[in-house]
This record gives structure tokens, sequence and C-alpha cells, in this order.
């Protein structure tokens, strides 16, 4: 019985928020967060740059369910190395967020993998092996940003969604996915640079983003 305590306590929680994201109703009101977000964000770390953000197609959108995304290559001069670094925001409300891997499949691509990995020592991300019919292979490391909290679990993510709207009346939430191309099939090299990147770029994004704590150092600043 003690062996499946945490199972059953954790199967009454998402009970639970299942039936409390039916109850708590939506935010009424959504600001926009990407562009904001995009002036923040530097378009170098280290020795990865970037030229902008890329435009987002009305299929994307579509498919992502908001418009309110960044989406940049950042590229390490000297080789081929190139990050596609995504932010997908909430657009305003719970059921815009969804798994990667549903964009990913409704774009072409065939899911042959996953897993979780220890991005850094503080951040753990869900690892995507991808194939596509043109012959390519992508490697995508994702998870969830939400009010300080981090899961790369998209169903403990929407637990956190319900949480915050409960508790904080609000839910800014962003789903952050770092992707590169395997290159002969090494896929420990790709994941090599993934990492590499994210030491990088992890600390500063996290910093940009909205949060209760970033709100509330806001707020005092502006009255001082």
């Amino acid at each position: 019985m003690k062996k499946n305590t945490p199972l059953i306590i954790a199967t009454l929680l998402i009970g639970v928020t299942v039936v409390l994201n039916f109850m708590v109703p939506e935010p009424g009101e959504y600001a926009k967060q990407g562009d904001r977000i995009s002036n923040l964000v530097p378009l170098t770390f280290d020795k990865w740059a970037s030229e902008g953000d890329l435009p987002v197609s009305d299929d994307v959108k579509r498919i992502l369910g908001t418009e309110d995304v960044i989406n940049r290559n950042y590229i390490r001069p000297g080789g081929n190395d190139r990050i596609l670094l995504s932010l997908v925001f909430s657009g305003g409300h719970r059921h815009s967020m969804h798994p990667p891997e549903v964009c990913y499949q409704s774009q072409g691509h065939t899911l042959v993998g996953r897993s979780n990995i220890d991005l850094l020592p503080d951040c753990e991300a869900t690892v995507l092996n991808l194939t596509h019919g043109s012959g390519y292979e992508t490697l995508v490391n994702y998870w969830f940003f939400s009010e300080g909290r981090e899961t790369p679990s998209y169903m403990w993510h929407q637990v956190h969604l319900v949480l915050n709207q409960i508790f904080f009346s609000s839910q800014p939430s962003v789903l952050i996915r770092f992707s590169t191309q395997v290159h002969n099939g090494n896929q420990e090299e790709a994941q090599a640079l993934l990492t590499e990147f994210a030491a990088q770029a992890v600390p500063v994004i996290r910093g940009k983003l909205p949060s209760s704590d970033n709100e509330s150092s806001e707020m005092t600043a502006s009255a001082q």
C-alpha cells in the first residue's frame, strides 16, 4: 500500500485538476508577451548569434492556437551548427498549450523516439527524435514555464495552469523549445549542441519570462 501511495495521490490530484479545469473560467483579457520578450531576449549568447525573429506562417499559428510566438535561428560562426529557439506563449487560455509532438506530426514529421534529459542541473527537458519524409532528422528539447514553475510534462503543466488561475487569477505560460538537425544520425552530437546552447541561453531567457516574482520586482522598481 505504501508503495502505491504516491501514485494514488498523483492520480487524485490530476483528477481534481481535470474537474477544476472545466470549472475555472479562462481569463477575459490577455496581454501579448511575444513582442515584449523578443525585445528583451538578446540576439547573441556567447558565440551564438541570430539575425532576428523569423516569420511564423498562418498555418503554424493555426496549429499552435496562438499568434504569440518567437522563432529565431541561432548560428555559431565558422560551422553548420544551427539551433532554432522557439517560445510559444499561451495566448491567454490553457487549451492553446499542447505537446510539440502534435505540431511536428501535423507538419509531416514522424516521432521515432521520446525521452527526458537533465538539460541543465536545474532544468529537465523532454527530448524528441523526429524524422521527416524529405530525409532529415531533428532533435528537440522542450519544457513548459508558468509563474516560475518549470516542467517537461504537459500533464503537470496543465495542473500548474489551473492552480495559477485559482490562486493568482493569471496564467502567464510559455513553451520553451530548442531544436537542431541531426547530422549523419549522430544524436549524441546534436544533443551536446543543444546542451551547450542551453547553458548560455536558459538563464537569460528565464529572467525575461513573465512570472509573479518578476512582476513584483518590476512594480517595486517602478515605485522607487
